[in-house]
């Protein structure tokens, strides 16, 4: 488990792997504290309308290129709605209201994502700083997406709304 973590954030001692209810953890060779290493939250938007599903296609790594949901870590402090939004609006210059929680996907990532659906209320969809281009896409015709919750959010999606 190397996370590039090597000393404690209260005392500044030497960190050491420990199993601890058999799972390794980051102990404090000095004070002893457990540095806990917590998983980051996501926020993914599925905008649709007229039957489209709203893609970006993105500007900067991991996934240059390629068409993906908008998305994007939630900051500290933040609401996961609050990101959901902020997100379609820093990709796709498009103002959304959340209609609804699509799902919550992990596995052996550290990311946790946080799936919504979301209407649009004002905007006219253009690429922000981080996409190259916006596009409207039918469900049965979605271009390849990069990530690995991305085929479970879409079947997810029509299982519950269809096409």
């Amino acid at each position: 488990m190397d996370s590039g973590i090597k000393f404690c954030q209260y005392c500044g001692g030497p960190l050491r792997e420990s199993l601890i209810a058999s799972v390794s953890r980051h102990v404090c060779s000095s004070c002893g504290r457990i540095t806990y290493l917590d998983p980051k939250v996501a926020a993914v938007t599925l905008v649709y309308s007229d039957h489209k599903l709203l893609l970006v296609k993105r500007a900067i790594e991991p996934a240059y290129g390629r068409w993906s949901f908008p998305s994007g870590y939630v900051d500290r402090g933040e609401a996961v709605e609050s990101a959901a939004a902020r997100e379609v609006l820093e990709e796709a210059n498009l103002h959304v209201e959340i209609t609804g929680l699509q799902g919550i996907y992990s596995g052996d990532s550290p990311v946790v994502l946080v799936a919504f659906r979301a209407r649009v209320t004002d905007g006219t969809a253009t690429p922000g700083d981080e996409v190259t281009d916006i596009g409207w896409f039918e469900l049965d015709n979605l271009p390849e997406l990069p990530f690995p919750h991305d085929e479970k959010i879409i079947r997810d999606f029509i299982s519950q709304f269809g096409n």
